[in-house]
């Protein structure tokens, strides 16, 4: 993927509540993050955090609200002009410079060679450090045609054990609720033609699927019952990198 193919994408500036098919993944994406990088900035070496594919840099103000400084590596510069390391995990030399944590939010799906953009990570990560990372489940294509595959736990578990890393704690983020909303939310329903029953048609199955997603989004949805599913959004995954 180049500078020029990427450059064709909007970046998210914030992870503050949207709307669209990707409420529910930046909802649970945001509590993660907000969650879990303040313990790894207590207790990681001291450095500072290195955001790779920080894109507009939505983690900036959680990274620098627990004193740690921010660095972002994109392959393109963003907006705001505020990348500073430039390159993809692909192609990370092994004399570059390593960082007590790495943040990775929602990257991975997007490499075209997972097994060296690993490597990269654990080239970017000191002996003992952190990384951070959140990787779709189950989520709609996007931004095609650089959408390459989803992980689950196993295997993102897999990965890190062949390069360097151990898996410190492991999350599914996001209910059945939210995954089935997620996956309606896409549905695009169109006429085929300009006749009363194609109009007709469309504007019902619209207003059931406008129906369902609110249903589904509803916090009442789960009251008095437990809801379990193999179906959730997205993985929340600590690695710690461990010495040679």
């Amino acid at each position: 993927m180049t500078a020029v193919d990427l450059s064709a994408f909007p970046h998210r500036a914030s992870y503050a509540e949207v709307d669209g098919r990707d409420r529910w993944e930046v909802r649970v994406v945001n509590r993660w993050v907000s969650a879990t990088l303040p313990s790894l900035c207590a207790t990681a070496p001291r450095g500072a955090v290195l955001d790779v594919g920080c894109g507009e840099q939505p983690f900036r103000p959680v990274v620098e609200a627990n004193r740690r400084d921010y660095v972002g590596m994109d392959v393109v510069q963003n907006a705001g002009g505020t990348v500073t390391v430039f390159g993809d995990l692909e192609h990370v030399d092994p004399s570059d410079v390593r960082y007590p944590i790495v943040l990775c939010t929602e990257v991975l799906e997007h490499v075209a060679d997972i097994a060296l953009s690993f490597r990269g990570l654990r080239r970017l990560t000191l002996d003992g450090g952190f990384v951070a990372m959140t990787v779709p489940f189950l989520f709609p294509v996007h931004m095609e045609p650089y959408d390459f595959r989803r992980l689950t736990e196993q295997g993102v578990a897999r990965l890190a054990a062949d390069h360097g890393f151990r898996v410190e704690s492991s999350a599914r983020l996001g209910s059945a609720a939210d995954a089935i909303a997620t996956l309606v939310a896409d549905i695009s329903v169109l006429p085929l033609g300009p006749t009363f029953r194609s109009r007709a048609k469309t504007r019902v199955l619209r207003a059931v699927k406008s129906w369902l997603v609110s249903r589904l989004d509803s916090p009442t949805l789960s009251d008095h019952v437990a809801i379990n599913s193999n179906f959730y959004l997205c993985n929340g995954i600590v690695l710690r990198a461990v010495g040679a």
